[in-house]
């Protein structure tokens, strides 16, 4: 199953944002298929980098909304209604000033995990989990 995956990313993603994109929508396609009262538009809101950049990213989007991605059908991703939107830094977006508040414990989480980490323990129990398997945190590779 594992090369299957490792297979399908380097097929469809080739670059760490393209997989971040994957794996953002199909994370928030599983939390929201299994809400009770679903919402059914999905905005992805993502930091501008550059043009040629934000345009390969977008490419990115159209083709998981055509092809899925390992793990969610196309057709799951259109039920959402998803779409995404580029912000430039200067427009202060809260939710992309969280994003950048929690990536740094994530990070020392990951790459450290028995190095102590209050910040990550506080995240921890926010993540999305089932069945007590946590969800809502994907580590690549």
């Amino acid at each position: 199953m594992r090369s299957l995956i490792f297979g399908y990313i380097e097929r469809i993603a080739s670059d760490v944002y393209e997989i971040a994109l994957s794996f953002i929508i199909e994370r928030s396609v599983f939390f929201l298929d299994d809400q009770t009262e679903r919402e059914k538009h999905l905005q992805v809101i993502i930091e501008k980098r550059g043009k040629r950049e934000d345009l390969r990213l977008h490419e990115h989007f159209q083709r998981l909304c055509t092809r899925g991605t390992g793990y969610v059908t196309p057709e799951r991703i259109k039920e959402y209604q998803l779409e995404i939107e580029f912000r430039a830094k200067r427009y202060d977006v809260n939710g992309l000033q969280l994003a950048d508040l929690i990536a740094y414990p994530i990070a020392r989480c990951v790459l450290d995990p028995k190095r102590a980490n209050p910040a990550f323990d506080v995240l921890d129990q926010k993540f999305y989990s089932k069945i007590g398997r946590r969800y809502g945190l994907k580590v690549f590779p």
